[in-house]
């Protein structure tokens, strides 16, 4: 970001910090229980599964990024999973495409969870005809 700034690129999120909090607040009380305990569950090794989702990025390894990042909650809870992941996933792959409409280059960051199973964002870009290739 501090490069892009730097180098006076525009910079735009997909949403703002108050959209994704009111994601998790209008969720049922039931779904952020099972939001709240999952974060907790994690936290004690966050730092071991950053560093195994870091690992599985270098080497490509899709399958443990979708085990470490979304599995469980899509276990724990699918309205869960379907309010974090696919709606917003669906959501930016709009924005996307809107972006795609128009001229220029587009660096795009996400998060890794984003990126990962038959909900991801570019599977959705995917199966609306937009091309998609892996980098190398």
């Amino acid at each position: 970001k501090a490069r892009a700034e730097a180098a006076g690129k525009p910079i735009h999120g997909f949403e703002t910090i108050d959209k994704q909090i009111g994601i998790l607040a209008g969720l049922p009380d039931d779904v952020q229980l099972v939001f709240l305990r999952e974060t907790l569950k994690d936290y004690e090794n966050a730092a071991t599964k950053l560093d195994e989702m870091v690992e599985a990025w270098a080497r490509g390894d899709v399958a443990t990024l979708d085990r470490v990042t979304i599995k469980e909650m899509k276990e724990a809870s699918p309205a869960l999973y379907q309010a974090v992941l696919v709606d917003r996933n669906t959501d930016w792959a709009n924005q996307i495409q809107t972006l795609l409409e128009g001229s220029g280059t587009a660096f795009i960051a996400v998060g890794a969870a984003h990126l990962t199973g038959d909900d991801s964002v570019q599977a959705i870009l995917q199966k609306r005809g937009v091309t998609v290739e892996a980098a190398q």
